[in-house]
């Protein structure tokens, strides 16, 4: 902490007297350091090259300009360091803008720019540069946007994670201090993780079985493109997803230079490579690795946790291979391995609890590896399929010691998932204002299921789960987009599931619209029918009371929504923007036993199945959402960026007793504020200085009132069925702050920056809960203040 004292007033002594200047060239020993700014410009129906494209580079009032080739590429040369508005027009096509281009050193600048067919039947629509971040997707109408990897680094308590930085958009809540996201009062477990077009498996170390999130992210920012978050209104193209959708992009590494980059710090260390295979032939590889330096540390002999070190390593890697005829090919993949190892202390004389005189063990493994390939058969026609491979192993192991060490098996959990999926479309540009999508995708799912926990009532092990299989899913979906003028643009679609472990077919409709109304503002409006399939341990996971009962029809939870929308640009790149929605939920797993008010819209991975008033799940209870959000932003420009976003919603659900209760994650409201200001600073002004800070304001969680006597008899806890989730915890409350330094010499980049989550140390809330040792209910909370500190090179 004294170090994190010292280093907290170094920042703030580096920010004095900084200017925000705005000049086209920079110099270091008289010479100018400059970087190369190249890219493509493609067509978003055909992804045929666009030539003729006007490239116009502004920075304050100085400008250059250039026009693309007959391949769609442009190059400038010489650009100086610094922040850079990039525009690309074209008659008949909208204005792409990107506000907050950052030029550095170390690495060239590669841009995949994709333009969208514009009717000029009516007045041009201009978007105002950069705060825009529609969806890359352009079947997507509602409850999307677009994020790039340098606003993960630059927001405050995002620790390089997608899924943090999600954390402060409208519609989201922190699940609490892990990655784990609430959409619109939803479960986590009903995110959808996608990657090139195909769902993958959880990437987050540290993950539960059937859960969406982790302690830390496998995903290296240094390795993705720009990407989509969705908080609802899925295109027909989405399915297995109740709320939300991560759809990620690596980018294509550099054809024409190597280039690496070096990370070190708190949290890890790693090194990102990439380069062309050969030159002149436009493949590339792009490679990136990371290891925890915690364990690191540990190794070197110094104790960095109390309660087992945290380890893991992960790779991600994207190999694309264009070809003259037969389209391009790209082999892509994510994984990591993560393990916390919790030893009790030799010395039972130290035990004060029970839980003090155990061995845990707890691992987490998981990726997927992908084969793309897309070929451009005609100007209107072009198809897309990817092939892939994904697993997981999910392991958690508890020893109960006695007195003289000895080791007693009281808790094993071992849950393998492997999944081969395929998923093939076609995208037909009828002519450019009508294109039609469609396709299939197939998931043959293997799993091992296997958990037994110690039972107090007959002092030995239960076995919850044990089956091993397979099953599959069949997915098919068409979906057509009209841009019927300048200002109105329809989407609609259908979308059909087959499950073939419960035999049940879905047919799940969608459309929306988006109404220009005028060159500043847009109406939406989107609704559908969605459906996924829930954690594999749930559907052969036994009834405490009788065992040979399990829950393997279960069909996939269904969910119908609409929501509404309204955007207002104004000047300087301010947006305003408000949705609201409904969420109707139905044909939701319930406890078949009307006295016990489970729900798994109220769980959030495979947990459940420890509770002892576990009974078998049928397809009878139903949920609902409702909310309005509110988001005010305004990116990265003149040096300074902000978004304040805010929502108020309901979240309910219903079991057999048809009695409505608060889901846990019904908090009711949140408001997030995020921040930033960047200085140009140094000798020349070629180094950057950046302060971030995030306020996150949140309901407290809901909670269950536990029956003490109950709990006392059965030594294990054991809630008041008749008042789920009636208690509310204190509010949330977190304030994270970040400062980065970014030097600019000749050939190499430097990054240094500090992020410190939860700079207030506050040990927010998160239920009460039964201590059987103690036999008294306490308090239990998340983490307190975690300061990290990263530095990367880059040449």
């Amino acid at each position: 902490m004294k170090f994190l004292h010292i280093l907290f007033t170094a920042v703030l002594l580096q920010s004095i007297n900084l200017k925000a200047q705005n000049k086209e060239t920079n110099f270091v020993n008289n010479q100018a350091v400059s970087q190369t700014i190249k890219g493509t410009v493609i067509d978003k129906s055909t992804k045929l090259p666009l030539s003729g494209v006007t490239i116009k580079l502004n920075v304050g009032e100085s400008s250059r300009e250039l026009s693309t080739d007959q391949w769609g590429a442009f190059r400038i040369n010489g650009v100086s360091i610094g922040r850079y508005v990039l525009e690309a027009s074209l008659v008949g096509y909208k204005k792409v803008t990107l506000s907050e281009l950052l030029i550095t050193s170390g690495k060239e600048s590669v841009l995949a720019l994709e333009m969208e067919y514009q009717s000029n039947d009516l007045d041009e629509v201009v978007v105002i540069g950069g705060a825009d971040r529609k969806p890359l997707n352009q079947m997507a109408m509602t409850s999307g946007r677009s994020f790039s990897p340098e606003e993960t680094n630059r927001y405050a308590g995002a620790a390089f994670d997608p899924a943090r930085m999600a954390q402060s958009f409208a519609g989201v809540v922190a699940a609490g201090d892990n990655n784990e996201i609430i959409v619109r009062g939803n479960s986590p477990k009903s995110l959808q993780w996608r990657l090139e077009g195909i769902e993958i498996v959880n990437p987050n170390h540290f993950g539960n079985e059937g859960s969406s999130g982790g302690g830390i992210s496998m995903l290296n920012t240094t390795v993705l493109s720009t990407s989509d978050f969705y908080t609802g209104g899925l295109p027909a193209e989405y399915g297995n997803a109740l709320s939300g959708a991560f759809d990620l992009k690596f980018r294509k590494g550099n054809t024409e230079k190597k280039e690496f980059a070096l990370t070190a710090g708190i949290l890890g260390v790693g090194a990102t490579l990439e380069g062309p295979f050969s030159k002149g032939l436009n493949a590339s590889y792009l490679i990136s690795y990371r290891y925890s330096s915690l364990s690191l540390l540990e190794k070197a002999g110094l104790s960095v946790a109390s309660d087992g070190v945290p380890k893991y390593q992960d790779l991600s890697f994207n190999f694309v291979i264009p070809t003259a005829r037969a389209g391009t090919f790209s082999l892509f993949g994510i994984g990591g391995l993560s393990n916390i190892n919790d030893n009790a202390e030799r010395d039972h004389t130290t035990w004060k609890e029970r839980f003090d005189g155990r061995d845990a063990k707890f691992g987490y493994d998981a990726g997927s590896l992908g084969l793309k390939h897309l070929f451009i058969a005609s100007k209107k026609v072009y198809f897309n399929n990817v092939i892939s491979y994904s697993a997981s192993r999910s392991s958690f192991t508890v020893d109960s010691l006695t007195t003289s060490y000895k080791a007693i098996l009281r808790d094993k959990s071992l849950n393998d998932n492997n999944t081969i999926r395929y998923a093939g479309s076609m995208n037909y540009s009828i002519n450019p204002a009508n294109t039609i999508r469609a396709g299939i995708n197939a998931s043959f799912l293997g799993f091992n299921v296997f958990t037994e926990n110690f039972d107090p009532l007959s002092n030995s092990l239960r076995e919850l789960v044990n089956h091993e299989g397979n099953t599959s899913s069949y997915d098919a979906f068409i979906q057509h987009r009209a841009q019927i003028s300048s200002k109105l643009t329809l989407n609609t679609g259908v979308h059909a599931n087959y499950f073939r472990l419960s035999e049940s077919l879905s047919i799940e409709p969608r459309f929306g619209i988006n109404w220009q109304i005028a060159a500043d503002q847009q109406l939406s409006f989107g609704t559908g029918v969605y459906s996924r399939l829930e954690p594999l341990s749930y559907y052969y996971a036994k009834d405490r009371l009788f065992p040979s009962q399990n829950s393997a029809r279960l069909k996939p939870t269904k969910s119908a929504q609409a929501t509404v929308g309204y955007e207002k640009q104004f000047r300087n790149n301010l947006k305003f923007k408000t949705e609201a929605y409904y969420q109707h939920l139905y044909a939701v797993p319930v406890s078949v036993d009307p006295n016990i008010n489970l729900s798994l819209l109220d769980v959030s991975d495979h947990s459940a199945i420890y509770s002892s008033s576990y009974r078998q799940l049928i397809n009878k209870g139903t949920g609902k959402n409702y909310g309005i959000e509110f988001s005010l932003e305004k990116p990265l420009s003149s040096g300074y960026y902000f978004m304040l976003s805010s929502s108020l919603f309901d979240s309910k659900f219903k079991a057999l007793s048809k009695q409505e209760f608060n889901t846990g994650f019904n908090t009711n409201y949140v408001a997030n504020l995020i921040s930033g200001k960047e200085w140009k600073t140094g000798k020349n002004q070629n180094n950057l200085f950046g302060m971030n800070a995030k306020l996150i304001y949140a309901g407290g969680r809901k909670y269950s009132p536990v029956n003490l006597a109950e709990s006392i008899r059965l030594d294990q806890e054991v809630i008041d069925e008749s008042r789920v989730n009636t208690l509310t915890t204190d509010p949330y409350v977190r304030v994270d702050f970040s400062a980065s330094y970014r030097i600019n010499s000749k050939k190499v980049g430097h990054f240094i920056i500090m992020d410190i989550q939860n700079v207030i140390n506050r040990e927010n809330v998160m239920g009460m809960h039964y201590n059987p040792s103690k036999r008294i209910m306490e308090e239990r909370t998340w983490t307190g203040i975690i300061p990290t500190l990263n530095y990367r090179i880059e040449f």
